[in-house]
């Protein structure tokens, strides 16, 4: 049977409300009294009723994040942070993962919608064009949310995210001017902000160095997936490439295991470079070539934002559909020469 308040109010010899404040670390009950209510609701196992809470107080202690996966460190790193910052704000988090579906999503939602929760931050699905309808729930009770790393396009929130222009043309540059021009390219085969912004930092750099494009030299897969990039890695060797560019670094790492696989060296066969810079980009057996995200920067801005507008509900900050672009950061390690 589950242990409530008021059990842990008898057995500390106390009324329910001494027994809230004192779990609640609020002012009214002196030390003892608190030690001991908090030891005694330890003993009896007790969990807060959250949602009984929330009804009371038209509000809660927690912070909803929706992630499209977390198999790719990339999206784990966000929860780490985002976990972290909420702590600093004496807030816990909720985590909902959408895996790329807007059913789920949608789901997540109305829990957060239940637990009454601050705000929402949403790292969207990786899909073009999205149903995005259920975000009217958030709207409609009022609850305040911003995009993480990218933004839905039919959606005015703000939010925080990284240049991938600026990212991928910095990239591209550096393999430009060691004297790569057979640049083989892995990206995405629908159209959303950050795979648009690649593209376009991609042929800025080509046209600055005065090199056409080869369009033959451009891959599509329909997810970023380790998977997907091992297995196209045979159709994109055909094109005889000296350096292979994918959009993150899951995709690269799955294209170096193939490529050892194939007994084909790198860098000295052929340079491969990804975007991101997980953990496993610096600890892979070739240390991979990446541009860093400022995960933390755009975290906190997202952070910073929401916490914004759930303070001023009624005040329309940034300007609608502003997304703060942080620069990335080249790495060169020894997966390019």
């Amino acid at each position: 049977m589950k242990v409530t308040i008021k059990d842990v109010a008898r057995a500390a010899n106390v009324s329910v409300g001494t027994a809230s404040m004192a779990l609640n670390d609020k002012k009214g009950v002196n030390s003892k009294t608190r030690e001991r209510v908090r030891r005694i609701a330890n003993e009896l196992s007790y969990v807060p009723n959250y949602s009984a809470r929330s009804l009371v107080t038209q509000k809660s202690d927690c912070i909803g994040l929706i992630v499209p996966e977390i198999i790719n460190p990339y999206y784990s790193s966000i929860v780490e942070i985002m976990t972290k910052l909420t702590e600093k704000m004496g807030l816990m988090l909720l985590l909902g993962i959408s895996y790329n579906k807007s059913r789920l999503e949608e789901e997540y939602i109305k829990m957060f919608r239940h637990r009454n929760v601050l705000g929402v931050v949403i790292v969207p699905m990786l899909s073009e064009n999205p149903d995005t309808s259920h975000l009217r729930l958030l709207r409609s009770a009022k609850i305040p949310f911003v995009f993480c790393t990218e933004r839905y396009a039919n959606c005015d929130e703000p939010g925080a995210m990284c240049d991938f222009d600026q990212g991928e043309y910095e990239m591209i540059r550096y393999l430009l001017q060691k004297g790569v021009r057979d640049i083989c390219f892995l990206t995405l085969d629908f159209k959303t902000s950050f795979t648009t912004m690649r593209m376009k930092g991609l042929e800025r750099a080509f046209e600055e160095k005065g090199v056409e494009v080869d369009r033959n030299n451009i891959f599509y897969l329909d997810s970023p997936a380790f998977s997907g990039a091992y297995e196209i890695t045979d159709q994109i060797l055909r094109r005889k490439p000296k350096a292979i560019v994918t959009i993150n670094d899951i995709m690269a790492i799955g294209i170096l295991k193939r490529l050892v696989e194939l007994r084909i060296r790198v860098p000295e066969d052929v340079w491969v470079a990804g975007f991101d810079d997980v953990l496993f980009a610096e600890l892979a057996a070739k240390p991979l070539t990446t541009v860093k995200q400022p995960l933390w920067d755009i975290c906190g801005k997202c952070m910073e934002l929401l916490t914004y507008k759930i303070d001023h509900p009624h005040e329309e900050y940034p300007v609608k559909g502003e997304m703060t672009c942080f620069p990335a950061e080249l790495i060169i390690r020894d997966s390019t020469a």
